[in-house]
């Protein structure tokens, strides 16, 4: 067994050191701290054979896991289902009215393990608990059999035309491509569609790969929205923080500064 995040997983499916080792005894990958995409845990299962990949879901607000996998419910990309105690809904970002299955929306969590609220921070408190629920700012769904499943934070959508285009899901996309090694995604500001969707690509060592390759590769497997119209831009490494997920604002300042360095 091993405890990981989420830029590790990336590295067990992508990086070429791995195929040196026998990592046949491995038998359970745990995952925590950012979300893992089904795509990048498809590929885990396909090169190394581990059989089981569980993911949870919690909150410094929260206390504790709010979701767990357990061994009847184990769908790739998914984070489980509700521990005993905890109620939760998915609402509508605009309306707040609560949505249904496979819906996509807000997550909100309420159960004794909630916090009460941030000491000696009303304002902030009030922003995220209301009326006993939590409001987590990450996008997510269930599905029918309750179990859940994590998209973007809300502050993360790319805002192109009338749409709200998670980065995380282009991104899982990019990882998928066998010359891409790690992939990020954010808006780029456009006066015509508000936000374009631009790539920030760490290739593979040794392969030739190009602007036009990768744009080429994501239209012919993802909606329209989802086109990489912002561009492609070739970087050594995707900066992260210590849990594993990306710094968007180290990108959006790179976007700004062409000649700041990652």
């Amino acid at each position: 067994m091993a405890f990981m995040v989420p830029p590790l997983m990336v590295f067990l499916a992508k990086h070429p050191l791995v195929d040196k080792y026998d990592l046949s005894s491995l038998m359970v990958l745990l995952c925590g701290a950012a979300p893992l995409s089904k795509e990048t845990q498809d590929l885990i299962t396909e090169r190394i054979g581990v059989p089981i990949i569980r993911q949870g879901y919690g909150l410094s607000e929260s206390t504790l896991s709010l979701l767990v996998q357990n061994d009847a419910a184990c769908k790739p990309g998914s984070v489980g289902s509700l521990k005993v105690g905890i109620y939760a809904k998915v609402i509508d970002t605009e309306t707040g009215k609560p949505l249904g299955p496979n819906q996509r929306g807000e997550l909100c969590f309420k159960g004794d393990c909630i916090m009460k609220g941030y000491i000696g921070d009303t304002k902030s408190t009030q922003g995220v608990i209301q009326d006993g629920w939590l409001h987590t700012g990450d996008i997510g769904y269930y599905d029918d059999d309750f179990e859940f499943f994590i998209v973007d934070r809300i502050k993360e959508l790319i805002k192109y035309k009338a749409f709200q285009v998670p980065p995380a899901e282009i991104e899982a996309l990019l990882l998928t491509h066998p010359k891409i090694k790690d992939a990020a995604v954010i808006g780029k500001p456009d006066e015509a569609s508000g936000e374009l969707p631009l790539a920030f690509v760490v290739k593979q060592a040794n392969v030739v790969l190009s602007e036009e390759d990768v744009i080429k590769f994501v239209a012919e497997h993802a909606s329209p929205a989802k086109r990489l119209r912002g561009g492609v831009i070739f970087v050594d490494d995707i900066p992260k923080n210590p849990s594993g997920k990306i710094l968007r604002r180290v990108l959006r300042e790179m976007l700004k500064n062409p000649r700041s360095k990652l």
